[in-house]
Parts: C-alpha cells; structure tokens; sequence
C-alpha cells in the first residue's frame, strides 16, 4: 500500500487546511455588532460609512421588510444598515417577547453581510456607537456620532404619517437624545438612542406622503422605497395565524417560521 513521506503528509495537511480556510473566508455573515466591538473593528468598519437605522416592531419580521433592506444595500444608499426592533416597556402594543423578535432577526439577516444586528439594549446601543454631545435637543442632553458615521433613518409610511402628527413624538424621533434612566430598556430609548441626518421611507400600499413634502422631521426624505410585497404587513402574518391558516412562501423566510412555530406564536 502506497503511504505518503512525512514531509509529502505535512504539506497535504497544510494545503487541505489551506482549501478550508478559503472556504471559510468565501462565505458570509451579518455583522454582529458585540463582535465588532469585542474584536476591536468597530471604529473601522464604521468610520465615515452611512448606516441605515431601521427600528420597528417586526413582529414578525416578514419578507417586505428584508426586502427594504436588500433595496437599501442593492442601491448604494448605505453601506450597512442596522435592523433594531422596539424593544418594549411601553403599552402601545403588546408585543412578542423581544428576544424572540431579535432570533427572528438574526435568523433572517445571518448570510447579509451588509446588515448589521445586534441584542444590545437601547442604551448598550448608544453607548456604543454615540459620544456626549454639548448640544441639547429639545432642552434634553443629546449625543453625537462616534467615528464621524453618518445615521440615514429607515421608516415605513404609515410610521412617518402617523409621527408628523404627533409634535411630541416628531420633537424627538432619532434625534439622538441621552437616554434617561427609565429609557434604558425601552421602545422610547431605541427611537431616541441614535441622531439620523435623512431618512427613507418604505411606502406601503395606498399610502402617500406627499403631505410630508419632501421632509420628515425637519430632515429630508432622500428616497422612498415602493415595497416589493406592498400588501404584506405583521398584522396580516398575525391574523393569518390566528385564523389557523398557513404561512405559503410569500410571507416570510424560513427561518422566522421556524421560530414562530415553535414558539407557537400569534394563536388564538
């Protein structure tokens, strides 16, 4: 029987280790944004990009969202987004557990390596990407960006129409405020965490934002986004369940229900 020499097995050994590594390096990954900080690549993979801030509830999260996003990256309009999802505490809505909304995100967004995600509290959020700031917003401390990054914030229509009513809501929505204590943990804390300079706005069927002119906010609206699944909404996914009926493929990854199921999500 033929056996390689030492030395001959020794390089086979390095050249398979070699074939695996490229392997490696050729598949992709969200950027998980404890990683970046716990390896020290924060500052560089940040600096003087644009990031897009995407907050929702996402529960669930469904194809019209990663659709947003992949037009977002598709387009050159930001380097990175970040996904965040509300993170609770308030009674607007009674949402799924936010840690099971977060596994829904890291499900769906695993192989974008444009996307960044993270399960940092909203105050663990700011800390990390923002610096105090000498200004004040709306007589509030405020924050500014590490790392000269410019925030492009991500909405959908019914969000900025329902805000621009709304003078409280609009005085602070992604103005980069110090979150107070009570915040810290808190959906208000991830609307206020990050200051954005612009936004984009998904526009859902039959809505319209012409009222806004071309600015939400007092910031400009640089791009509005028709959404490949226009009919599609959480709240469609959730009835649909809650009716018994079953998810086909237009609705959401596989990944996400997945989670749903095994959780038993959105029943009756």
């Amino acid at each position: 029987m033929f056996r390689l020499s030492g030395k001959k097995r020794v390089l086979k050994i390095k050249f398979l280790a070699v074939i695996l590594m490229c392997i490696y390096a050729s598949k992709t990954y969200a950027l998980i944004l404890e990683d970046l900080i716990k390896d020290g690549k924060l500052e560089s993979t940040l600096s003087q990009k644009k990031i897009g801030y995407y907050i929702g509830s996402f529960d669930p999260l469904h194809l019209g969202h990663e659709s947003v996003v992949n037009h977002i990256l598709e387009q050159n309009l930001c380097d990175y987004v970040l996904i965040y999802p509300a993170w609770g505490g308030d009674g607007y809505k009674n949402r799924t557990d936010v840690h099971i909304r977060l596994d829904m995100i890291f499900t769906a967004f695993k192989d974008h390596p444009k996307v960044i995600v993270t399960k940092l509290t909203p105050a663990e959020l700011q800390g990390a990407l923002m610096e105090r700031s000498d200004d004040l917003v709306e007589g509030k401390p405020s924050v500014t960006t590490k790392f000269k990054t410019e925030y492009i914030g991500i909405t959908g229509s019914d969000a900025a129409l329902d805000t621009s009513k709304d003078p409280k809501k609009l005085s602070v929505f992604m103005r980069g405020i110090q979150i107070p204590e009570k915040y810290k943990e808190h959906t208000i804390g991830g609307i206020i965490a990050i200051p954005v300079k612009s936004f984009i706005v998904s526009i859902r069927i039959g809505d319209s934002i012409d009222s806004l002119k071309g600015e939400f906010s007092d910031r400009a609206i640089i791009k509005t986004i028709p959404s490949d699944h226009q009919d599609l909404s959480s709240t469609k996914v959730r009835t649909i369940i809650k009716n018994g009926g079953t998810l086909g493929q237009g609705f959401v990854s596989q990944g996400v229900k997945d989670i749903i199921e095994k959780n038993e999500l959105y029943r009756e």
